[in-house]
């Protein structure tokens, strides 16, 4: 999960790492202390969209979180994208999700939603495959930003290993959003 990869550099485990986040926020503007330790390059924008089992479609008319929340969720991690995004989501309303299940792999989430467990959310392309080939519910106008970024120390950029990293990062990701 991109939470504890940044947990993992922050502790100096890991040299660099992938991190997702809403866009503009990288590691630093998510917890309460920040991470002025760590750099980040945003690499690409998604969006990640709430996803239902298959026939709930008149669950999904109200899109409001308020109403959204009192339905079953499938939930994440602390450390996982999906919690961090849909706490972000929810909290100008102050709901919380009605937590049925809590899984930490996307692939366990897409078979509760499946089985009709409940809510979850998913990533903008594989909610467009998931409603084409199983037939599953997407909400209509919900769209949660995401950037994907990579990570590193403030401090070990001069290190050879996130110096080369950084370099090769530079030569097949030539289009910087930063």
């Amino acid at each position: 999960m991109s939470g504890s990869v940044l947990n993992r550099i922050e502790q100096g485990d890991l040299d660099v790492g992938f991190y997702l986040s809403p866009p503009g926020q990288g590691p630093g503007l998510e917890r309460e202390q920040g991470h002025e330790t760590l750099a980040w390059r945003e690499l690409t924008h998604f969006d990640y969209h709430v996803i239902a089992p298959a026939g709930w479609e008149k669950r999904l008319i109200d899109t409001r979180w308020e109403h959204l929340a009192t339905l079953p969720w499938i939930v994440t991690p602390q450390d996982s994208a999906h919690h961090r995004l849909l706490k972000q989501a929810l909290a100008k309303s102050g709901a919380m999700p009605n937590r049925v299940a809590q899984v930490d792999q996307e692939a366990c989430m897409l078979d509760l939603v499946r089985a009709g467990v409940g809510l979850s959310l998913a990533r903008d392309a594989l909610a467009m495959a998931e409603r084409q080939e199983s037939g599953l519910a997407v909400a209509d106008n919900i769209r949660l930003p995401c950037a994907l970024s990579f990570i590193w120390r403030h401090d070990s950029a001069a290190e050879p290993t996130v110096n080369a990293a950084l370099s090769t990062l530079d030569e097949v990701w030539p289009h910087r959003l930063d």
